[in-house]
């Protein structure tokens, strides 16, 4: 899991961050979670409690 500070990811612009919605029912348990493509990962997306934390 990668750990980031509240600082670094409020510097990642908004067409890189949102909240996770669950449009086909997969992973309801995620909806609403923060997403983030983080620097340095190319185009994985990561979702705050599952790949992601801000510590």
């Amino acid at each position: 899991m990668v750990q980031i500070t509240k600082a670094e990811f409020d510097k990642i612009g908004p067409d890189y961050k949102g909240t996770y919605m669950d449009f086909q029912g997969d992973h309801p348990e995620w909806k609403g979670r923060r997403t983030a493509f983080l620097p340095g990962y190319g185009t994985v997306l990561f979702i705050e409690g599952v790949s992601f934390e801000i510590i």
